[in-house]
């Protein structure tokens, strides 16, 4: 990597975004871009390799104007850590619309939009590394957290279809969970947030045969779907190893 490589990180004012930023700026120049924009002018306003933006993803007007800013200034943005989110919990019968509406936005369909508007200048130059912050809440569906779950679900999709739509490119985009971290939305995790760094390390210097639409978690790579072989989807059949229902 040269040191005038470009990163966006979404969420850097706090937890695991703050952490990666410190950890990555100098081996880049890291866009960090949060909401809290006095916060990061506080930690990083003196810090030549790290360039500040206030930005709210539930806001996709906002998103979109901080995208055609960074993109202006910057040729190539070839590494992005769509690491912000919101995890607002409560049953489904107690979830407002607006709280499942903020929670799908600044989990997956920002992260989506950052991907579209980036995705052609990473196809211009043949090179791109992408990390999706996600979580096994999808994978689990804890009772009590089905917004934040759904949301990551979707961003788990976009994912892996962008990865499969990119396959031609050298361009790696994957999902990445950091583990039961401290932040200030698991303020009783028991690991501390550069736990995760080892991982980033790894899936930003994926080389051209690297993984790409998969899901990893403390250097684990983790399956994201169940073995469906025997399953002919189109004719709407299923060989003997499923059982049926009725």
């Amino acid at each position: 990597m040269e040191t005038n490589d470009v990163v966006l990180i979404t969420g850097a004012s706090s937890g695991v975004g703050l952490s990666l930023t410190h950890h990555l700026a100098g081996r880049f120049h890291v866009l960090a871009a949060a909401r809290s924009l006095g916060k990061l002018k506080a930690e990083f306003g003196e810090n030549p390799d790290v360039s500040v933006f206030g930005l709210d993803l539930a806001d996709p007007d906002a998103t979109k104007d901080l995208l055609d800013t960074i993109v202006a200034q910057h040729e190539s943005i070839a590494y992005v850590i769509n690491n912000a989110g919101v995890n607002v919990a409560g049953t489904l019968e107690e979830l407002e619309d607006a709280d499942v509406q903020r929670s799908l936005q600044v989990n997956a369909i920002s992260p989506a939009l950052i991907m579209r508007r980036l995705l052609p200048q990473m196809k211009a130059h043949d090179f791109g590394r992408v990390i999706n912050m996600t979580s096994g809440a999808p994978l689990n569906c804890f009772p009590g957290y089905s917004a934040y779950s759904a949301s990551k679900g979707a961003l788990n999709a976009f994912t892996v279809t962008a990865a499969r739509e990119c396959a031609e490119y050298n361009i790696k985009i994957n999902l990445m969970s950091p583990g039961p971290v401290k932040t200030n939305m698991a303020p009783n995790g028991p690991l501390d947030p550069s736990v995760c760094h080892p991982t980033v390390d790894y899936l930003l210097s994926l080389d051209a045969d690297g993984p790409t639409g998969r899901f990893f978690w403390l250097g684990y790579e983790i399956p994201l779907f169940p073995i469906l072989e025997g399953i002919e989807w189109l004719e709407g059949r299923a060989d003997e190893r499923y059982r049926r229902a009725f």
